[in-house]
């Protein structure tokens, strides 16, 4: 037996089906809202990844060299490949949407949960620095997410603005900086008094006390952001008719990345309440980077999560998928099976004449609802069976209108 490389799955049935299923509406979801795709390759040079990327992800680069000595690495996320692709094209039109869907690769610590391969499925609007565009990236993505049949959720937003105009206030040294706002990140998992203690030992207890006002809600004279992030809800509630945002003063997320708005959609229910479901915000300067200049406003759909809720709430439900069983008339069955498929409807079929308990059980394991039976006893009266394995009721139709009858079912 050859085991799987680790850090990486395998997905078969229900799962892989719903997994393209979401993937899909996703897609739909971002086109609708004027995003085109870009697609750029799975590895690129690796000084690409090097030179632009995080120090974070620059350690957890999946790197090699070709059989002509090239130094490659795979990609670790889409960013920083679109990042080359529109600031080397000089006939894009900005404001430019965009969205990217596709594998990435990191050398994650796997005890921590975390996956070496796992899909992206981001959105960038390149080109403006218009507040606006926070809201449509955030609208885009709530939008997905609700198409996903998923309502369970709050949106928290801040601005990195906020964190470092305090920071600058209170005169906290550099070096100390990204130890304070990684500890204020931490709030919500281990408490503020617990938070407020540790930035204590790193810049003294006034300074922290000053950290506890602006964590409770005071209002500091000087900081910036906190305008912007009052447009932000206000736009997102009056234009989009999005409720449950909240200004989250202790959201941080990517140092190396943001300097504006910042939002996470945070699950509110059952075994995964707590969990981000997407996130994002403005990324200004990392253009320049590539020795461009265009503001950036961007999020991403954390999609191995999304799908740790769907399958949950899948998990004891039967699928509008349709299974025909011959008793004992395979051809007939056949036909059957390629009328239900030319109206568009998924169809399974047994390829030999089955038991019928023996077919059942396969239907239930499959979790497909409905099984359509076919016997020559029934088709004597010119009859179909059709079995709803999630009701248990039978239901018996004329053959040459079952598949109109199949449709008002599903």
């Amino acid at each position: 037996m050859i085991d799987r490389v680790k850090g990486v799955r395998d997905f078969i049935g229900i799962t892989a089906v719903l997994r393209q299923q979401a993937l899909e509406s996703i897609r739909k979801s971002y086109e609708l809202f004027g995003f085109e795709p870009i697609e750029t390759p799975s590895f690129e040079y690796l000084s690409l990844f090097t030179n632009k990327s995080g120090p974070e992800i620059e350690s957890q680069l999946y790197s090699f060299e070709d059989k002509k000595g090239e130094k490659l690495a795979l990609r670790p996320e889409h960013t920083i490949s679109k990042l080359r692709v529109v600031s080397g094209n000089k006939s894009l039109v900005f404001p430019l949407r965009a969205y990217s869907i596709g594998n990435v690769w990191r050398y994650e610590d796997t005890k921590k949960g975390r996956w070496r391969e796992f899909i992206q499925a981001d959105i960038d609007i390149f080109g403006s620095a218009d507040i606006k565009y926070d809201s449509e990236i955030i609208a885009c993505i709530d939008f997905a997410i609700k198409r996903l049949g998923i309502e369970n959720y709050k949106i928290n937003v801040s601005n990195r603005k906020i964190l470092t105009s305090l920071m600058e206030s209170l005169k906290v040294e550099v070096e100390k900086i990204v130890q304070v706002l990684r500890e204020i990140d931490k709030v919500h998992k281990v408490g503020l008094d617990e938070v407020i203690k540790r930035i204590s030992e790193l810049i003294g207890e006034t300074k922290a006390e000053k950290v506890r006002d602006y964590l409770n809600g005071k209002e500091i004279p000087g900081i910036e952001g906190i305008k912007d992030v009052e447009y932000l809800i206000s736009d997102l509630k009056k234009n989009y008719g999005i409720e449950g945002v909240y200004f989250d003063r202790s959201l941080v997320r990517g140092q190396d990345y943001y300097d504006g708005s910042i939002f996470e959609f945070e699950f509110t229910e059952g075994e995964l309440k707590g969990v981000v479901l997407a996130g994002g915000g403005r990324y200004d300067k990392i253009s320049m980077k590539f020795d461009s200049d265009f503001p950036i406003s961007g999020g991403a759909i954390g999609f191995d999560v999304i799908m740790e809720v769907l399958v949950s709430n899948y998990k004891n439900k039967f699928y509008k998928t349709l299974c025909v069983l011959s008793v004992d008339d395979l051809e007939t069955s056949r036909k059957i099976a390629a009328s239900l498929r030319k109206e568009g409807l998924v169809t399974d079929i047994i390829l030999e004449d089955t038991p019928l308990s023996k077919g059942l059980n396969y239907c239930n394991s499959k979790k497909i609802k409905y099984a359509i039976i076919v016997g020559k006893r029934d088709l004597k009266d010119n009859l179909v069976t059709v079995r709803d394995l999630e009701s248990k009721r039978e239901m018996k139709f004329k053959l040459d209108s079952l598949v109109e009858e199949i449709k008002n079912l599903i």
